[in-house]
């Protein structure tokens, strides 16, 4: 009666007999891992969730993970939470520019309507004294129209006209000779550069404001308020980047 081999050994002699092709495709099936899904990037709420998944992976046991998988893990992280911020930065423009809609659309008509007076007036204008006066007005129509157009659409609108009083009759001389806000100079400084640069200033985002003379103001709070909102991550353990 023949010895009996152990399960070791007849496993030896079965791997050492099977053929090639078999015994490799059995290998790759044993190290094949179930794809990942892919991020729906159309869905915030799903990527956001990822971003999420990211932060723990890498926060969990980051020497564990092999240098590339990490680099490739941060790189999918960063842009994932430029998708998140261009979300939030849409849907905050979407909302100033629907709160100050009607204001800015009376104000550019009343500028405009105002521009066109001025014009009428300078056309029948001989004396020097008075064309001088006319165009430094019609200057202010033209730069209070860019103004109600151009005014950045993140940050709250400052209205140019106020309201006549009671009984008072409404006046070109009585918008034009009032005081402007800050992002007046720095629009009519913007507007001889061309359109393209008053585009720019009105899409600008929120990071951009302090460095403007216009937004000094809003910038700080901006500053103060992201500043104390990174000084709490900061303090929690293990505290997510997103909410």
């Amino acid at each position: 009666m023949g010895v009996k081999r152990s399960r070791s050994e007849a496993q030896a002699v079965g791997d050492d007999s099977m053929h090639p092709s078999r015994k490799r495709a059995r290998d790759e099936r044993s190290h094949k891992t179930k794809p990942r899904k892919a991020v729906d990037l159309e869905n915030n709420t799903a990527i956001k969730k990822r971003a999420r998944a990211i932060e723990r992976l890498l926060a969990h046991d980051p020497e564990k993970l092999p240098a590339h998988k990490k680099r490739e893990l941060e790189r999918e992280l960063a842009a994932h939470k430029r998708r998140i911020a261009d979300a939030q930065y849409k849907k905050i423009r979407s909302k100033m520019i629907s709160k100050y809609h009607m204001v800015r659309f009376f104000e550019r008509k009343k500028a405009v309507r105002i521009a066109k007076q001025l014009e009428k007036k300078l056309a029948q204008a001989t004396n020097d004294d008075e064309i001088a006066k006319l165009r430094e007005d019609l200057h202010k129509a033209q730069v209070d129209i860019d103004y109600a157009i151009y005014y950045p659409f993140m940050e709250p609108y400052i209205s140019l006209y106020a309201k006549p009083a009671e009984g008072e009759e409404e006046k070109a001389a009585q918008y034009l000779h009032t005081e402007r806000p800050p992002m007046w100079a720095l629009i009519e400084k913007t507007r001889e550069e061309g359109k393209k640069a008053l585009e720019r200033l009105q899409n600008r985002r929120p990071a951009e404001d302090a460095e403007d003379e216009g937004a000094q103001d809003d910038g700080k709070k901006n500053s103060k308020k992201s500043k104390a909102k990174k000084k709490e991550e900061e303090e929690e353990d293990g505290g997510g980047f997103f909410e």
